[in-house]
């Protein structure tokens, strides 16, 4: 599997943050090796940062917001990016395509093929296994930009974290 770059979806960085399984310690390998990484290989949106923050107010557990603010910072274990109207407009053009995405889904989904990803790292099942976006408007054509959706299972996560990034 070759792997450009990798979009973490927030239930990624929650399972990273709160998990306690073989899951979050090769998610804790994997941004562990990027630290030290001069081009970022993982990559989220700002928007990761609402997602994420939900649980620890509610819980008011302020070592995990402390946390989640920390990785949320520029020049951590991965790129964060910001949420622009062309990502907007996109994630609205994915939701027409695909009907069963939520509409921060498809933020995230839009940001990803922004950031230049191959693949979008989610446990949400209700994200299809392959997004593609095509979409024409008033003569201009945008894509066929296509985004591979994984799963975190301990076998992929072994692979990506064992793979070399193909960025360019």
């Amino acid at each position: 599997m070759e792997i450009k770059r990798l979009y973490l979806d927030a239930n990624i960085l929650i399972l990273l943050g709160e998990g306690k399984d073989e899951r979050a310690s090769l998610l804790t390998e994997l941004a562990v090796g990027q630290e030290t990484s001069s081009t970022p290989f993982l990559c989220t949106s700002e928007l990761t940062l609402a997602e994420l923050l939900v649980k620890p107010y509610r819980e008011q557990d302020d070592r995990l917001i402390q946390q989640y603010e920390s990785w949320m910072t520029p020049g951590g274990f991965m790129e964060i990016g910001p949420v622009h109207s062309s990502a907007l407009r996109y994630a609205a053009v994915l939701r027409s395509q695909y009907g069963s995405i939520k509409l921060p889904d498809a933020i995230h989904l839009s940001t990803a093929i922004g950031f230049g990803c191959s693949h979008f790292l989610s446990g949400d099942t209700r994200i299809p296994d392959r997004i593609e976006l095509f979409h024409t408007r008033w003569g201009l054509t945008r894509g066929p930009s296509i985004l591979d959706v994984l799963r975190p299972d301990p076998d992929v996560l072994r692979t990506i974290t064992r793979s070399e990034p193909q960025i360019d």
